[in-house]
């Protein structure tokens, strides 16, 4: 089974500029990181968020059709989809500014900066849906806890920097797609990996396993 969130459709233009597109796709494939062992990440290339054109480029993964999909795995998948969005609002409003309003959210929602990406919310929205049915949950709630949580990852300690690395990869690479592995060779070989990783599993811990205690007490006055 292959799960692709963009679907490659024709290639990125080459020489592509280092903007807000590449950091979306670049947000994916950290956030996806996360969940390594679920996921064989394949390929990577920048995403075109230009209204009136064709969607391409972003992250490829594939996972065993095998295995069983359990209310977690729709989780992945949704945090994956939906960091791309929150990637977007932090190259167009600024780190500080969405640390700073954060504690807003979701009460104050246009953070979230949807341009060239309403597609890629809709399916954010409908891989929330598994969730929010198995917890009985108000699907909003199951929503908005994913998005706090995918602005809470891109705000911790060091994230970002990584964030901007696999962009620079992207923007510097011969290829108009990059391979994941290429991607994960270069990044091991950095200093601050070992911390990237621990970072990996703090924020994995904060979540899972996921249950409606903690998406409750996320969002307690969505009840």
């Amino acid at each position: 089974m292959q799960l692709s969130i963009f679907s490659i459709q024709e290639p990125v233009i080459n020489n592509k500029p280092l903007d807000r597109g590449t950091f979306m796709a670049a947000a994916q494939f950290v956030m996806a990181l996360n969940f390594a062992g679920e996921f064989e990440l394949l390929s990577l290339s920048a995403m075109n968020t230009q209204a009136g054109t064709a969607k391409k480029g972003g992250l490829v993964f594939v996972r065993n059709g095998k295995l069983k999909m359990h209310p977690e795995i729709y989780d992945h998948l949704a945090l994956i989809s939906i960091s791309s969005i929150c990637a977007g609002s932090v190259y167009f409003y600024g780190r500080d500014k969405i640390a700073a309003e954060i504690v807003n959210l979701p009460y104050s929602d246009g953070l979230l900066n949807l341009e060239g990406a309403e597609d890629d919310y809709m399916a954010f929205k409908r891989l929330c849906s598994p969730v929010s049915r198995f917890f009985l949950l108000l699907a909003k709630k199951v929503q908005w806890s994913a998005i706090l949580s995918a602005f809470r990852f891109f705000m911790m300690e060091g994230i970002w920097n990584v964030v901007n690395f696999v962009a620079q990869a992207l923007h510097q690479a011969d290829a108009d797609v990059l391979a994941c592995a290429q991607l994960l060779e270069s990044m091991q070989k950095q200093e601050w990996y070992p911390g990237f990783c621990q970072s990996l599993q703090d924020f994995h811990a904060s979540r899972y396993p996921l249950n409606k205690v903690g998406l409750e007490s996320e969002l307690p006055e969505m009840a």
